[in-house]
């Protein structure tokens, strides 16, 4: 199946959202998942083998104060050629979000208004704050046949890790272009550390693998 060039936001009282082997494609194509409007105990959404290209945008946008019990997202098994996945915002406790076995490429800057990105980018974090809950990237493949582009950017304002939450980045494989490249880019502000890890919580990168030289694995940046 094909999804039309649209910009489309779901999630309106649903408990439950899968999209399995669906192309996504073009720069007008973003495809928004607003948790904040979704419901049930335990509210569950799944890509999974889909293809995004040519400027095509997963935005997974979180919102704390959601009406869900417990949130399941599970991005597996993907193609993203010259696409980007967006994690995005606050999301509710107890939330888990599993990126696994995705494939990654970047040749060029995917434009978004607002975001604020100018180097290409797999996967852009804009805002991320998770609370008694788990970020997993495992398995998964980047390559970027660009100069100066990175892997994972989370960018706007520091990652917030905190009450028994874990990030993880594990198992991956990188083949970045250029010396220049940054895997882990973390972008803080003039006033905001990059990383705020609190309350029993831990980030892990572990067991990662990277075929080329690169400038920064991870990239720290404020004050």
């Amino acid at each position: 199946m094909v999804y039309p060039e649209v910009k489309q936001v779901v999630g309106g009282g649903l408990s439950w959202l899968c999209y399995r082997n669906v192309t996504f494609s073009g720069g007008g194509m973003s495809l928004t998942v607003l948790v904040g409007v979704m419901t049930g105990d335990v509210a569950n959404v799944t890509f999974d083998g889909c293809t995004w290209r040519d400027g095509a945008v997963l935005l997974l946008f979180g919102n704390a104060y959601a009406a869900v019990g417990s949130l399941n997202i599970v991005v597996t098994g993907n193609t993203f050629t010259d696409a980007r996945l967006s994690p995005e915002g606050v999301f509710p406790p107890r939330t888990n979000i599993t990126i696994s076995g995705n494939r990654f490429t970047v040749t060029g800057l995917i434009f978004r208004s607002g975001l604020g990105l100018y180097s290409p980018s797999c996967v852009a974090m804009n805002g991320l704050v998770i609370n008694d809950s788990a970020v997993v990237l495992s398995g998964n493949v980047f390559q970027s046949v660009t100069e100066s582009s990175g892997a994972i950017h989370i960018l706007k304002s520091a990652l917030r890790v905190s009450w028994h939450s874990l990030f993880a980045v594990m198992g991956n494989t990188f083949h970045m272009a250029g010396a220049n490249s940054t895997l882990i880019h973390l972008e803080g502000s003039s006033q905001l550390s990059s990383l705020s890890v609190l309350n029993n919580s831990a980030v892990v990168v572990r067991g990662n693998v990277v075929s080329r030289s690169v400038q920064y694995f991870i990239f720290f940046f404020g004050p």
